[in-house]
C-alpha cells in the first residue's frame, strides 16, 4: 500500500498537531498509513520543501507569523510542481474575506475555514463535507489521478482516437508542460469522480474512445477490471462546455421517462466537475459487451439474420414508444422545409468543390450534374421542388418527440446472449419531424459504414453507392436474403417495415403524404451528414447525388 506523504504548516499553538490526528484519524480509517511533518514556522516549511522528498499533500494556514501562507503554496508549486494536494485553511476568513480565490490563483486545490475540517462528519455538509475520512478520501483519490497509487490503473488505449481525446483535453499543457500528459490527468480525475470505489485495490479501468459528442465534447469507453468482481462498462462524456452537458443531462432524463431503462442507458450521477481544468462529464453504465452499432455490423461474428433482429427490435419496439398521440405535434411545413444559413454555406462550398468530379469521366462520372446542382440549389434558396407548386404542399407536418440524434455510435448492441440494442446520449430528444430518427440512422450507416475502408475511397464504387443511396424507400427495396452483409440486411429491415416502425396509419398519414415527407427527409439528410468537414470526396459526391435524386422523387410522389 501506498504511503502518503503530507506537510501541515499552521503557527496557531498546538493546531498542528490537532490537524496530524485528524488527518492519521482520516487515513487509518481508510487502512492506510500516512507520514506527516508538522511545523508551525513558515521557515521550517520552506526548508521542508526544498530538503525533503515530494510531497502528497499540504495543509497550510492562511495566516502564518503576519505573512500570508499564500506564499509556502507558491513554494510548492515551484520546487514540486503541480502534483501535490494542497488545502488552505484559516481561522480568519473575516479578516481574509477573498483568501480562498487568493489560494486557488497561488495554486491550491481548495481553501476552507478551519472550522470546517473536523474528525467526525457534522451530518449537514454532504458532498462537501470535510471531516477527517472525507479529506483522506479527496487525498487519496488525487493520488489515483496521479497513478501514485500502485494497486490501481487506470489505463488509456494507444489508438489515434484515444490519445487524440487526450491532446485536446490537455491543451494547453500548462504546469505539466505535455499535453497527452496533462489530459489524462484531466481523463482520470473525471473518471474517478464517477467510477472510485472504496476498495479499489487490484482493479484496473481501461479506456477507449468512442466518438466525438457535440459541443466539442468527447465519448469514451471505460471498463473496470478487478478480481473477484464482475467486470463493469460505463460511458462517459466529457466537454468544457457544462452548460451544454446540463441541457444533455435533462434531455436524457426526459427521454428516459418514456423510453424503457432496458433500451435507454441513463445516466449514474449528475454533472461532475475537474475544477483544475473547468472540465466537465456525465457517465452511465453500459451492459457488459456493449458494442458500437457500426462496429458490430462490420463483425464477421454478426450474422444478417441478427441485424434484422436488432434493427426490428429497435424500430419496431422501443422507438414506436416515441410516436405515441401525446407526444405528437404539428409544424408548419415551410419552416420544416428550411435551411439553416450556415447549412447553406456548407452545401453551397460542397457543391462548389465536388461539381467537376461528379460528372469527371475519372471521377464519379455522374450524367446532368448541371441540373442536380441546381435542383439543389433552387431547393436550399426556395424550399421548393422541380415542378411542384407550393400549393400542392401540405401546410403542417407531423413531428413527434424523436431520439433526435440517431447514429451508429449511439447505438450500441449488447453482445452476451441474443443481441440487443441500447441507446445512449439523448441529449437532443424532443420534438422532430416523424422520419428523422430513421432517415438519420440510415444515411450514417450508407456513408459512414456500408462501404468502408479503402471500397469508401474509390471512384469506381460511386455509381453503384449511388444507386444504392437513391433505393432508400419500402417501395424499391429488396428484402435481402441471408448473403448479404449484415449493414445491407438491417438497412433493408427498416425499408421493408418502413410503414409499421413509422407508425404511417397511426399519424393519418396519406399515401402521397408520407411519401414525399420521407424523400424529403432523406434528401435533408444526405446534405446534412454529406457536407460535414471530414467527408470523403466520393462520399460528399454520393450524398449530393441521393439528395438531388430524393428530391426528384418527392416532387414525383406529389405530382402522382
Amino acid at each position: 500500500m501506498t504511503n502518503p506523504r503530507g506537510l501541515i504548516v499552521d503557527d496557531f499553538p498546538g493546531l498542528a498537531e490537532q490537524i496530524k490526528g485528524i488527518v492519521d484519524y482520516g487515513f487509518n480509517a481508510l487502512n492506510w498509513e500516512v507520514e506527516c511533518e508538522p511545523t508551525d514556522s513558515i521557515l521550517t516549511a520552506f526548508r521542508m520543501i526544498q530538503e525533503l522528498p515530494t510531497f502528497d499533500f499540504a495543509i497550510i494556514d492562511y495566516d502564518l507569523d503576519g505573512e500570508i501562507g499564500k506564499s509556502v503554496v507558491e513554494e510548492l508549486r515551484m520546487r514540486q510542481g503541480p502534483d501535490c494536494y494542497v488545502l488552505v485553511i484559516t481561522g480568519e476568513a473575516s479578516r481574509h474575506p477573498d483568501f480562498r480565490e487568493l489560494s486557488i490563483g497561488a495554486g491550491a486545490d481548495d481553501a476552507i475555514i478551519r472550522t470546517r475540517l473536523t474528525l467526525r462528519p457534522r451530518g449537514n455538509d454532504g458532498s462537501e463535507a470535510w471531516d477527517a475520512v472525507s479529506l483522506a478520501r479527496r487525498i487519496r483519490k488525487h493520488m489515483k489521478a496521479l497513478e501514485r497509487v500502485h494497486d490501481f490503473k487506470i489505463e488509456f488505449a494507444k489508438d489515434t482516437g484515444t490519445q487524440s481525446m487526450l491532446s485536446s483535453l490537455g491543451e494547453p499543457p500548462g504546469a505539466r508542460g505535455d499535453v497527452i500528459d496533462r489530459g489524462k490527468h484531466i481523463a482520470r480525475t473525471l473518471i474517478l469522480e464517477f467510477l472510485e470505489r472504496e476498495n479499489d485495490a487490484g482493479a484496473v479501468l481501461f479506456v477507449d474512445r468512442l466518438a466525438p459528442g457535440r459541443s466539442g465534447a468527447h465519448v469514451c469507453k471505460v471498463r473496470r477490471k478487478q478480481a473477484g468482481q464482475p467486470e463493469e462498462s460505463f460511458v462517459l462524456k466529457i466537454g468544457l462546455d457544462r452548460a451544454a452537458l446540463e441541457a444533455e443531462r435533462q434531455a436524457n432524463d426526459e427521454a428516459a421517462r418514456v423510453l424503457t431503462s432496458q433500451l435507454l442507458v441513463t445516466h449514474t450521477d449528475g454533472l461532475k466537475t475537474d475544477h483544475s481544468s473547468d472540465y466537465g462529464a456525465l457517465a452511465a453504465r453500459l451492459a457488459h459487451n456493449a458494442v458500437t452499432l457500426d462496429s458490430w455490423l462490420r463483425s464477421p461474428e454478426t450474422t444478417a439474420a441478427q441485424a434484422r433482429q436488432v434493427a426490428d427490435e429497435l424500430f419496431g419496439g422501443h422507438l414506436k414508444r416515441l410516436f405515441q398521440e401525446t407526444l405528437r405535434q404539428t409544424q408548419d411545413s415551410s419552416r420544416w422545409l428550411d435551411t439553416a444559413p450556415l447549412h447553406k454555406r456548407r452545401i453551397e462550398d460542397a457543391l462548389a468543390t465536388y461539381a467537376p468530379v461528379w460528372a469527371h469521366p475519372e471521377g464519379a462520372h455522374q450524367e446532368n450534374v448541371d441540373e442536380r446542382v441546381v435542383l439543389l440549389r433552387t431547393y436550399i434558396e426556395t424550399r421548393t421542388l422541380p415542378g411542384v407548386e407550393p400549393s400542392m404542399i401540405d401546410k403542417t407536418v407531423v413531428f413527434v418527440h424523436a431520439f433526435g440524434d440517431l447514429h451508429a455510435t449511439n447505438v450500441l448492441v449488447q453482445t452476451v446472449g441474443q443481441p440487443r440494442p441500447v441507446l445512449v446520449d439523448a441529449s437532443q430528444y424532443g420534438p422532430h419531424h416523424w422520419a428523422t430518427d430513421s432517415t438519420r440512422l440510415l444515411v450514417d450507416l450508407v456513408l459512414q459504414v456500408r462501404r468502408a475502408g479503402v471500397e469508401s475511397m474509390l471512384w469506381s464504387a460511386v455509381a453503384d453507392d449511388c444507386a444504392y443511396a437513391d433505393g432508400l424507400c419500402g417501395c424499391t427495396a429488396d428484402n435481402a436474403g441471408e448473403s448479404t452483409t449484415p449493414v445491407d440486411a438491417f438497412i433493408a429491415q427498416v425499408l421493408t417495415e418502413q410503414r409499421r416502425y413509422l407508425c404511417v396509419a397511426e399519424l393519418g398519414l396519406r399515401d402521397a403524404f408520407w411519401h414525399w415527407q420521407w424523400h424529403v427527409a432523406l434528401a435533408r439528410e444526405f446534405l446534412r451528414q454529406g457536407t460535414r468537414t471530414g467527408m470523403l470526396p466520393t462520399r460528399a459526391v454520393v450524398a449530393l447525388s441521393a439528395a438531388a435524386s430524393h428530391l426528384r422523387r418527392a416532387a414525383d410522389a406529389l405530382r402522382s
